[in-house]
């Protein structure tokens, strides 16, 4: 691994770690509900289906975190277990299984109504973006665009936005500062 990548996993590592500690001490049952490390070869399966390569750290993160736990009978697989949605605005980090269905739900809506406009603030979905956060009916998310490093957002009826996070890393420091700043607990549950 080069130096950049080995620094890009653990500038992700520490991130992540400051979020997790935060749930352990504050919110257990939000820690309880984060899934266990991905295995290597669920993400070069899903690299190989959606045809493009995950960044180092999307790697690195799910190999530690292979997103939280679904409610119990979702065939859907949308509907996340009700400790599960600790980001702001009840949205839930995605799975690995879930980074595909949702990739592949956003490139086949964008199939069947192509933006007009090529601009990617207006595009539905791009093939480069790789989803990682979501709210339930996927139409708001998170995405990491591989070809340039940089996180955006994407959102139902309104243009996409891009550099809203140097990298995941950056993403997870932001996460870690809002949860200790403005994270409020109740039941052992992390509130906004």
């Amino acid at each position: 691994m080069n130096e950049v990548r080995s620094r890009e996993a653990e500038n992700v590592r520490q991130a992540w770690g400051r979020v997790t500690r935060w749930l352990e001490r504050n919110a257990p049952k939000n820690a309880a509900a984060l899934c266990g490390p991905a295995r290597p070869k669920m993400i070069s399966d899903a690299e190989a289906k959606l045809g493009l390569s995950f960044p180092q750290e999307m790697w690195t993160w799910l190999l530690t975190n292979d997103g939280v736990r679904m409610a119990d009978g979702d065939a859907s697989g949308k509907f996340v277990g009700i400790d599960s949605g600790f980001l702001p605005s009840g949205w839930h980090l995605l799975s690995v299984e879930q980074i595909v269905k949702v990739y592949e739900w956003r490139i086949g809506m964008e199939a069947m109504e192509p933006s007009p406009d090529p601009d990617p603030v207006c595009l539905g979905w791009h093939r480069d973006w790789i989803p990682f956060a979501v709210e339930t009916d996927w139409l708001y998310g998170r995405f990491i665009d591989t070809s340039t490093g940089l996180l955006g957002c994407w959102s139902d009826g309104d243009l996409n936005q891009f550099e809203t996070h140097d990298s995941l890393a950056d993403y997870f420091h932001s996460l870690a500062n809002q949860m200790r700043e403005y994270g409020k607990t109740e039941d052992g549950r992390l509130v906004w």
